[in-house]
């Protein structure tokens, strides 16, 4: 599958079929937009915020950013580049933000986390209840 044969949201839905034991929600409100896809530990009451992107990584970090007061940790999802000077180039621009990386190998046809999202501590909590209380609202069990 390369990245002309598959949208954001194809992406996103083939990361919720090998995801599928853990809660996850697609286009979550969050201000005046939504985000791609949370990920929400109901043990811990955390939530991940992933935004996925095809073609513009540094976009997806800018989401990511965007949302970031709201969440206990964020990350993004994008194809795996070709070559390892732009991997360093993300790795490094996500590193100093604290966001997680989850890279889309088209050869393998899996994902590797390469980097582990960093915990926010300052969090809006009105806006992080308002988001807590829309996924309870919205879980199936």
């Amino acid at each position: 599958m390369s990245k002309e044969k598959y949208s954001e949201d194809d992406l996103r839905g083939f990361f919720i079929s090998k995801h599928n034991t853990q809660c996850l929600y697609k286009e979550v409100p969050v201000f005046s937009r939504s985000v791609d896809l949370v990920k929400y530990d109901k043990n811990n009451k955390t939530m991940t915020a992933i935004e996925f992107k095809i073609h513009d990584w540094k976009k997806a970090i800018q989401q990511a950013i965007d949302v970031s007061m709201c969440f206990d940790y964020i990350a993004i999802c994008i194809p795996k580049p070709k070559t390892l000077k732009c991997i360093k180039s993300i790795v490094e621009e996500c590193k100093k933000f604290g966001i997680g990386i989850y890279m889309y190998d088209e050869q393998k046809l899996v994902f590797e986390h390469i980097i582990i999202e960093q915990k926010i501590f300052d969090i809006w909590k009105k806006q992080r209840t308002t988001i807590l209380q829309y996924l309870e609202d919205n879980t199936d069990d």
